[in-house]
This record gives structure tokens, C-alpha cells and sequence, in this order.
């Protein structure tokens, strides 16, 4: 492979190194690591971006190549105890990929073993990475480790002389760097005015230490999930809807990830890759109604946010009509002002009882834990959800110098008692 990184490539590579996605697998049991490189090798011929790095031309623009480029590399760590995992996977998030390194993909796979509990923790760049693509290849290892002699369908996505974005989302992005350099000198006199003299903070950290990164859990019982899906059928809200309307009181201003397989100029399906941009909306709670009645005010404005026209705006802003380092300054302004510097983000994955069904779950060993996570940008407060084995899980992802761990674990409870409350009310 050789070709330039695409729009939404070129974007998530300017927040940054480093900038990296992981997910976690916790199972009851042990894992054959001789089977696990022979699977992830295979999977390379699979989706091409697990075999690539990135290089720079003589105009400093990055491309893809996969040119001398090697197996993913598999580190096995002793198991020591529960907390090991985490701090692992706090690390990875933390620790940059090397560029240099011409035999090394953008990925890399930490095992922590013990004949009775394995964490399998899957770290990747984010720019050849979204959420999907990590559940995507996490079923993709699991199928093939179980059904080792199944043969291997490459999906050569996206295609390099194919534009990522449909001809409507093209006419919106710019061809020169005027409008963005325009912005950034609005948005620096705006951020002189508001944080400076008016004395709001100082500007957040870009990329937060590992040290600093802490997790907390819960999860909604299979009687809780079932009913609140039944609810929310009822009241004709979405999940992710009502979901967020349980944090607004606090955050009235959110982001969500949101999947673009659907909304580009290709046929991406399951490929492996970045195929994700970022709803922002704005709903204050309203105390004198319900909370379906916000639910539904809340998810009428989520809808608008999802248009080509405020969906797609971010990357008319942040086009690759500009250099990478003035993207990465002019994406920082822009992120702490429409967020009033408190960036709030809540992630959904569905279902993932269906994502990976049909994969012979039943010949490996039992999964007793999933989550993922991102290097923490600009102090980002996340909460990720899906659900497995019909029960609703919840991550709260935050940093330990904004946040103790009493405040989360206490913020938590609350939100599980507004969703009960919410399931309950007549």
C-alpha cells in the first residue's frame, strides 16, 4: 500500500502524538500466543491498515506505506493482580508509536497472562483506528483463533484514487487555507477576551499522563437494560438519547462520536480504519418537565447535529488545505470554546451482543470484561456504554486531577438512579 492519509486520516493525526485507541479484553483462562501471532498475521492480509506506517513527502503531507513493514508485535506480561490491566492499559494509551521504526505497524497487542485470568489489551494509532474497527478486529482475532482453518477475506478499503467524501460533503471543504486561518484569528481574540483577561483558567493539558487517567464501572442489571430498551421504544427516544439526557443536568453541552461508514463516498462495511467524526449539541435540562419530555427535546436537537452541514462543519474548518501543526493549534482553540473548556463526550457501541454473534464465542474462553478507551485529549470527561449479554455496561474515563474517585463512583450512582427513576415513572 502507498497513498495519502484521506481527510478524516489527516484530521485525527493532527491531534498529536501521542493519540492512540485501545480496547481490553478480560477472559477466565489462558491464551495460546504462538496462535494469537499466527492469527494476527493473517488478519493483516485482512484490513491493509494493520500493515502500514506513515511517512512524510517533500511537502511534509503524510502518506501510508506498508513498504518493510512487519508482524504486529505481541508482548506477554506476567499477571500479577486486577490493578496490573489497568495501569497497562492506561500506559499504552500514553506511550506514542515509533515513526522510525520501518518494520513496525501502527498497532501493537499486550497479552497479561496467568492460567486463570488473561487480559488481551489492543492498542492502535487512532488514525487507522475508530471504536468499530476495534470491536470489528477483536471478533475478527476471536473467529479465527477459534476457527484457525477459515479462510481469510481481504477488504481492500479505502481505495486511494476514490474520494472519502461524497461530492455534496466535498463542495463544503475548502481548497485553500483562508477560511480556517480567518476562523483561528477570530477565535484567538475570543479566547484573549473570555480566558485571559476575564482570568476563566488556564488552558488544559493536550495529552494527559497515564498516571493521571483512572477508569470507574457500572452497569445496568438484564431486568434494568430490558426495560429501559422497552421505554425507550415507548416514548420513541433512542437509547443514546435517553442515555445522554441522564447526564445534561451537568453537561448541557456534549459530544458523541459518530459512525460515518454509512455517510462516505464508499462502500466501507467492516474495514478497518477511521471512519468517525464528532457531534457537539447543546440541550440544557429543563427541571419543569420530565425526563422523557427532555429526552425527546434533547434527541431533536442531537438530529440536526448529525446533518452533512453541521456534522461535516469540523472538517471544512479542519481541512487538509492547512499544515498539520495549524490544524492541531486551531483544532485546540476551537474544541476548548465550543466545549467552554469542560469537554464532555458520551460514547456508544450498541450492541454488542450483536456485533460479535456467530464467531464461536462458545469454543473460547469466557469474556469477563470489554472496554475501550483514547488518549485523554484537552481533559475530555468520557463515558462509554454498550451492551453485552443483555446487560448494560458503563466506563466512566476521566482524569484524577479534575475528578477524585469518590466523586465519579458518586456521580455514577446518580446517574444509574435517574435511569431506574426514569424507567419507573408512570
Amino acid at each position: 500500500m502507498l497513498r495519502e492519509l484521506n481527510d478524516l486520516e489527516f484530521f485525527c493525526l493532527a491531534v498529536g502524538q501521542p493519540f492512540n485507541i485501545a480496547v481490553m479484553l478480560r477472559i477466565k483462562g489462558s491464551v495460546e500466543i504462538k496462535l494469537l501471532e499466527s492469527t494476527l498475521s493473517k488478519l493483516q492480509r485482512r484490513h491493509p491498515l494493520l500493515r502500514v506506517r506513515i511517512i512524510s513527502d517533500e511537502n511534509n503531507r503524510p502518506w501510508f506505506t506498508s513498504e518493510g513493514v512487519g508482524t504486529i508485535p505481541v508482548t506477554e506480561i506476567k499477571r500479577i493482580d486486577d490493578s496490573q490491566a489497568l495501569h497497562e492499559f492506561h500506559r499504552q494509551l500514553s506511550m506514542p508509536f515509533d515513526f522510525e521504526n520501518e518494520k513496525l505497524p501502527l498497532i501493537r497487542i499486550t497479552v497479561i497472562s496467568s492460567p486463570e485470568i488473561t487480559e488481551i489489551i489492543i492498542c492502535a494509532l487512532h488514525t487507522i483506528s475508530d471504536g468499530f474497527s476495534m470491536v470489528y478486529l477483536f471478533r475478527d482475532m476471536i473467529k479465527h483463533m477459534v476457527n484457525p482453518e477459515e479462510e481469510i477475506i481481504p477488504l481492500d478499503f479505502p481505495k486511494k484514487d476514490v474520494d472519502i467524501f461524497t461530492p455534496k460533503v466535498r463542495k463544503m471543504i475548502p481548497k485553500t487555507s483562508f477560511f480556517a486561518r480567518t476562523v483561528y484569528a477570530l477565535l484567538r481574540i475570543y479566547n484573549l477576551l473570555r480566558y485571559v483577561f476575564i482570568g476563566k483558567r488556564k488552558p488544559a493539558e493536550v495529552n494527559i499522563k497515564d498516571d493521571d487517567l483512572e477508569i470507574h464501572f457500572c452497569k445496568l442489571t438484564k431486568n434494568q437494560t430490558a426495560e429501559l430498551l422497552k421505554r425507550c421504544k415507548k416514548e420513541k427516544v433512542s437509547v443514546h438519547s435517553a442515555i445522554s439526557t441522564a447526564f445534561s443536568q451537568e453537561h448541557p453541552i456534549m459530544g458523541s462520536p459518530v459512525n460515518l461508514r454509512r455517510r462516505l463516498n464508499q462502500q466501507i462495511g467492516e474495514s478497518f480504519g477511521f471512519y468517525s467524526s464528532v457531534a457537539v449539541y447543546k440541550k440544557k435540562y429543563r427541571k419543569s418537565l420530565n425526563f422523557w419530555q427532555n429526552a425527546r427535546r434533547l434527541q431533536v436537537r442531537l438530529k440536526r447535529s448529525l446533518r452533512d452541514r453541521k456534522l461535516f462543519f469540523v472538517h471544512k474548518l479542519l481541512s487538509k488545505a492547512i499544515s498539520l501543526k495549524f490544524l492541531r493549534k486551531l483544532g485546540t482553540y476551537y474544541i476548548e470554546i465550543v466545549t467552554k473548556k469542560n469537554p464532555f463526550s458520551v460514547d456508544n457501541l450498541g450492541l454488542l451482543d450483536k456485533l460479535i454473534q456467530d464467531i464461536g464465542l462458545d469454543k473460547f474462553p469466557t469474556i469477563e470484561m470489554f472496554f475501550g478507551g483514547t488518549t485523554n485529549f484537552l481533559d475530555t470527561f468520557i463515558v462509554l456504554f454498550y451492551t453485552l449479554r443483555s446487560e448494560m455496561h458503563f466506563y466512566f474515563h476521566y482524569t484524577k486531577t479534575k475528578y477524585s474517585q469518590k466523586e465519579i463512583a458518586s456521580y455514577a450512582e446518580t446517574i444509574m438512579k435517574r435511569l431506574v427513576k426514569a424507567i419507573e415513572r408512570k
